[in-house]
């Protein structure tokens, strides 16, 4: 579950004239160059009627920026989740304060956009907890000890929360569960060692460059801690999920931070993404811009006009990891949200 990847950017490559589709040159012909070496335009594809019609139709459906009823919201996620056994009435405050952000938010413009992200939420914080239920006899009736009080037991279930949790298990057997040690540099920079002594420098901007020869990011989950970084004299922090999409590795904790123009705050206090408010805004930011954790896929690739993708807006959290699961989810939520519009 909910392992992110850290997006690299394309080397660049060689540019070569290439013609425009369509278009060939007479052998032995020279290329003619761009007026002022612009850029060819590429030419928007013109819609059809009925195509133009379908995303007028789609919009007047999904194009929101208003309240949602609290009430209907709230009637609208028991009655479509009621029924499974994660169910957790607590998980409904957490769902407002959720929406309460998204409403707050002049970006999200699509319904199908808020129902991607509670969905999202939905999938990626249900979690064990613990819970005292009553014990039960073969006719499911309490029983009572001696005295007739009640006899009770604990349990661990999986329950929807609907707020920023840790990641179960912490990242084991992953590349970024081991801890490292984070070092504040004068400059704003920071100085990240691993397990393994490999070390990075993290620019004040989020960008990180390898300190040591050949210094590859993440150490195996078994890596004993080498004498380097014992003796290395920063905190010592743990990179594993956090928050509504489960932010992994350090490095985009920093680079996540950096975009909310937050400094470094989330690299030297990683814990600060389980706060509701933050934990919303590394959500929404990568959804929204496709920086970050979301590796260049973002909204409005998936939803727009009568286009919606759920299945495939996946690829903006986990690549294709429980798509379909997570669709159905936003679905139901879409349902929902567009009953609870006021």
């Amino acid at each position: 579950m909910r392992h992110h990847r850290n997006a690299h950017p394309t080397a660049p490559g060689a540019i070569s004239q290439q013609a425009l589709p369509g278009h060939h040159h007479a052998p032995g012909a020279g290329r003619l160059p761009n007026a002022l070496g612009a850029k060819p335009r590429l030419r928007t594809p013109v819609k059809s009627a009925a195509e133009q019609a379908a995303d007028n139709a789609a919009n007047a459906i999904y194009a929101w920026q208003g309240k949602f009823d609290r009430i209907k919201l709230r009637e609208g996620f028991v009655r479509e989740f009621g029924k499974s056994p994660h169910f957790d009435a607590a998980a409904i405050p957490q769902l407002e304060l959720l929406v309460g952000f998204i409403e707050g938010d002049a970006r999200i413009t699509d319904v199908r956009w808020t129902a991607y992200m509670l969905a999202t939420a939905y999938w990626e914080t249900t979690s064990l907890k613990k819970e005292t239920v009553p014990v039960l006899d073969k006719h499911h009736k309490p029983v009572v000890d001696k005295k007739g009080n009640p006899l009770v037991r604990s349990r661990r279930r999986w329950a929807i929360t609907m707020s920023p949790v840790e990641e179960v298990g912490h990242g084991a057997n992953r590349n970024y569960y081991l801890p490292v040690k984070v070092k504040s540099l004068p400059k704003g920079g920071a100085r990240v060692t691993e397990q393994d002594g490999d070390q990075f420098t993290v620019t004040a901007e989020g960008t990180y460059k390898a300190i040591t020869h050949g210094a590859k990011q993440g150490a195996a989950p078994a890596q004993k801690a080498v004498t380097a970084y014992k003796d290395d004299d920063g905190d010592e922090y743990a990179y594993y999920g956090r928050g509504y999409v489960q932010l992994t590795w350090w490095s985009n904790y920093a680079k996540a931070s950096t975009e909310l123009n937050l400094g470094l705050q989330l690299l030297l206090n990683p814990d600060d993404v389980l706060q509701p408010q933050i934990a919303y805004k590394v959500m929404a930011h990568g959804m929204l811009t496709g920086k970050g954790f979301a590796n260049g896929r973002k909204f409005s690739t998936y939803f727009h006009g009568a286009r919606s993708d759920y299945v495939g807006a996946r690829h903006m959290v986990n690549g294709s990891d429980h798509a379909a699961d997570i669709a159905g989810i936003a679905q139901q939520f879409e349902a929902i949200l567009i009953a609870a519009k006021s």
